[in-house]
């Protein structure tokens, strides 16, 4: 066999960057009986200079491969006729969508109830799943992963809004053996599963204004994040919410958020822990200061103002 040659040309960044290295594998004449035009011997010549650079720079930090396979004039060959399949499992079937079971795209999609929903698939034992989703209005797609579940959180829908979901088994083991190679962008989209779409109903509760309240706090208390609520506060009332939170200014009747009702209890539950914990280290020869009780007393008379329960465990 004559006239392989290899070339490789390094470019080193700094260490927050990755190392890319350039090479261009060349075969020369084919030994007698390959096939038609050599290319069969020149691709494995090709396969074999891959692999040897491959493994060379295989515990490299930052360093990442891409192949060139030249014929003797100098034209490039394609790589998906010499370059190995990367390895993909088979894809996941996708189960249900909310209570939808299978998968449906078009005008057929399924509507569901509320924007705190879950979308699944199956795979085989032992697989993990790794989940994406995006508006179909062609926004960002989300990735999740870890669970076996897709499990819509507050302010990841919207009422009256379309989406769709697929699925694919987690491979990021097999990746990082193929990333060893160069790996093509459109082998990124092996083993997904197809696209499911849905809607999410209209009339559906809005999360989205939560923010970074709890969501099981609010549940409690029985409200909704995209509503108002009206609570009417006597002037020693009033002085207590200043002083335990940050509402800043108040009035006999104040009108707030859901989420903004839930953060003061919150506040005020966090309080009376805090006063609690203040009396009860005092110095016993001396006056003790007052523990949490009042808090816990506003706390339950506007819970139960709110419609919630008497003596929320926030």
């Amino acid at each position: 066999m004559a006239g392989f040659g290899r070339t490789r040309t390094v470019l080193r960044w700094p260490a927050v960057l990755a190392t890319l290295a350039c090479v261009s594998a060349a075969a020369g004449s084919a030994p007698a009986g390959a096939g038609p035009g050599g290319d069969t011997a020149r691709y494995s010549q090709c396969r074999k200079a891959m692999q040897q650079i491959a493994d060379e720079y295989r515990d490299a930090d930052n360093v990442s491969v891409a192949f060139i396979c030249t014929r003797p004039d100098g034209t490039s060959v394609d790589p998906k006729l010499w370059m190995p399949a990367p390895r993909t499992r088979p894809a996941p079937i996708p189960a249900m969508t909310g209570t939808h079971t299978g998968c449906t795209t078009g005008s057929g999609r399924p509507v569901v109830g509320t924007t705190l929903t879950t979308a699944r698939a199956t795979a085989a034992p032992g697989e993990e799943i790794i989940y994406e989703y995006q508006p179909l209005d062609g926004s960002e797609t989300v990735g999740s992963s870890g669970s076996g579940v897709l499990e819509f959180g507050p302010g990841d829908l919207a009422p009256g809004g379309s989406y769709r979901w697929r699925a694919r088994v987690d491979d990021t083991a097999d990746q990082a053996l193929d990333n060893a190679i160069s790996r093509s962008p459109d082998d990124d989209e092996l083993g997904w599963s197809p696209w499911c779409e849905f809607t999410v109903a209209a009339d559906a509760v809005d999360y989205r204004p939560l923010g970074d309240v709890s969501l099981e706090a609010l549940n409690e208390l029985r409200l909704r994040p995209d509503r108002r609520y009206a609570v009417t506060l006597s002037g020693r009332q009033q002085r207590l919410l200043r002083t335990a939170t940050d509402v800043g200014r108040t009035s006999a009747r104040m009108t707030l958020t859901g989420p903004r009702w839930t953060d003061l209890l919150v506040q005020l539950t966090e309080s009376a822990f805090i006063a609690n914990e203040v009396a009860a280290e005092a110095d016993k020869e001396n006056s003790a200061p007052p523990d949490g009780t009042a808090h816990r007393n506003l706390v339950d008379a506007i819970s139960i103002e709110l419609g919630g329960p008497q003596h929320p465990e926030l």
